[in-house]
């Protein structure tokens, strides 16, 4: 194996799960969210939405096929429109996998309070151990992880779809306890399709890892299309369970929905399962989002857009100096950030994931017509119908999530692109001043054989 090069040690199924384990967070906790945009109707908007993505996950397997290098979308826009145009994508794919790390916090503190009271500062301690620990662990060989991760999954996709199970099946579930299906009518509909992309953004993992993946890459879509499915599955469930027993105003006033539900049916046992089960499934979510952070700064070393530093593996093949970075962030935004923070996540990511998977698309569809002489070991069938579904998608994305947006959010995204100006320009700087270290370069099949 050449030096400073990622390993290939990850299954098909391992990609399944550690995907999915990053769609799949702790949705009894978000899921009051979903009820406050569209009530129970909030299964068909999931539904939509994932529909909607499903074109999105075929152009990402083409494009990880053809481009199957850590980075990602990084590396596919700067093929497309040019190093400056990667850079930015880069900086905003951060901001995606940033954010996810406070939801961990939330979610494992409301899973805490379920069976012992504890103080927010507490829940931040915790929050800060568990970082510590999975640090460590990024840093070690990454079939360990991924062999943690499908156990994780795996049992979180039992659990959840043997509770939504058990909720159908209980003399307290009705059909007509789902009526009214649209509390906020169309309009709530239609903003949760938008704005629930942010539950499906960890399919991006994939072309991540896809360098340390070992089997054909003709098999990639299995990969998005897979984790796509089970998240939906175990999303739609849930809603459909929980929906059936409790009312919209209960679901708003209560802190963590689908364990008080086990509760209700006298099923405490239930609930304590559902809880542990919910843990796991926010280290899950942590790890993958981890994974993701750091090989976007490896992919973007590699592409001289951030310092060579990241491009650093240790003994066990990882980016060490690069967790490093993403652990930083991760503690700063897990525990420091201010609580306000996880109002704005929801608006925050839909712009971001909105705007990075535009640009996904626009590639797409212009390496299609410029590069039709690399290989593609999966190609999109009827990829202009595809193309044209993702651009309205991705916009409609754009729009929802913008209209969410109030002052703090806009804030908080102007701060952080405004932080990214300054390491972009050090970039240019460097290109001019150490063009050994620092030109610009932009990975391609004609330059990785």
């Amino acid at each position: 194996m050449p030096e400073n090069t990622l390993k290939r040690e990850l299954k098909l199924t391992n990609l399944i799960s550690m995907a999915a384990g990053g769609m799949i967070a702790a949705w009894m906790v978000e899921i009051k969210f979903w009820f406050e945009l569209s009530g129970p109707g909030a299964i068909f908007s999931l539904i939509t939405c994932g529909l909607l993505v499903l074109p999105l996950c075929l152009i990402y397997s083409e494009m990880t096929s053809m481009l199957p290098y850590a980075g990602g979308e990084n590396i596919w826009v700067s093929n497309a429109f040019g190093w400056n145009a990667g850079w930015f994508s880069c900086w905003g794919v951060m901001l995606l996998y940033v954010m996810a790390m406070p939801t961990v916090a939330y979610g494992i503190a409301s899973m805490i309070g379920y069976l012992y009271p504890v103080t927010f500062v507490q829940t931040k301690i915790v929050a800060a151990v568990i970082l510590v620990i999975w640090f460590f662990l990024t840093n070690r060989e990454l079939k360990l992880l991924a062999r943690m991760q499908s156990i994780f999954f795996w049992s979180t996709l039992v659990v959840s779809l043997v509770a939504s199970c058990i909720f159908i099946c209980s003399k307290q579930w009705s059909f007509e306890h789902l009526s009214p299906w649209f509390p906020n009518g169309f309009s709530g509909y239609g903003a949760a399709v938008g704005l629930l992309i942010m539950k499906f953004v960890g399919f991006d993992l994939i072309p991540q890892l896809s360098e340390e993946s070992n089997f054909p890459k003709k098999k990639l879509w299995i990969a998005f299309v897979g984790s796509l499915f089970f998240t939906v599955l175990i999303y739609s469930m849930a809603v459909i369970g929980v929906g059936g027993i409790v009312s919209n105003e209960w679901v708003a006033e209560t802190d963590i929905v689908d364990p008080r539900v086990a509760d209700i049916i006298g099923m405490h046992w239930l609930g304590i399962v559902i809880v542990v089960m919910g843990t796991l499934t926010c280290l899950t979510t942590l790890s993958s989002f981890w994974l993701c952070a750091s090989r976007t700064l490896y992919g973007a070393s590699k592409q001289r857009q951030f310092t060579p530093f990241f491009s650093a593996l240790n003994d066990a093949g990882q980016p060490f100096r690069a967790n490093v970075v993403v652990g930083i962030l991760s503690l700063y935004f897990t525990v420091f950030a201010p609580e306000a923070w996880i109002n704005y996540i929801y608006a925050i990511y839909g712009v971001a994931a909105g705007v990075i998977y535009l640009m996904v698309t626009l590639s797409f569809m212009k390496l299609r017509k410029s590069r039709p002489d690399w290989e593609r070991p999966y190609e999109v069938k009827a990829a202009g119908l595809f193309g044209v579904i993702s651009l309205i998608f991705t916009i409609w994305v754009i729009y929802s999530s913008v209209m969410a947006m109030d002052a703090g959010a806009w804030v908080v995204l102007g701060l952080y692109l405004a932080l990214g100006v300054p390491f972009w320009m050090y970039a240019r700087h460097k290109q001019k001043t150490d063009p050994e270290n620092w030109s610009a370069l932009i990975i391609s099949p004609d330059n990785q054989k």
